[in-house]
């Protein structure tokens, strides 16, 4: 199993735009296209540790509710978008770099 945050702090330090989807039914995680397997997480394991991995990379963020599954992270260094699809067994983030 793959340690979660370093594989997402590699992917989002090197990339200006990363794509995040972790299928829960698959124990997967894909980063811009590459697969991973990192077991039976719950949707706050993930969560948390993609927020964990923003906050130690660009500091402190403000959070943007928008609907009961979705909500933005942004600070003048980063914009990141999370929806979570449970019905559908997915969580999908979006983080972008500011320049």
């Amino acid at each position: 199993m793959t340690d979660i945050k370093e594989l997402l702090k590699e992917h989002i330090e090197k990339n200006s735009e990363t794509w995040i989807y972790y299928d829960i039914d698959r124990g997967e995680i894909d980063i811009n296209g590459s697969r991973y397997r990192v077991g039976e997480l719950s949707f706050n394991e993930v969560g948390g540790a993609v927020k964990s991995v923003l906050r130690e990379l660009f500091g402190e963020y403000r959070t943007i509710p928008y609907t009961f599954n979705s909500e933005a992270y942004e600070n003048e260094k980063f914009r990141a978008e999370v929806l979570a699809l449970g019905f559908e067994g997915l969580l999908r983030f979006k983080v972008e770099k500011k320049e």
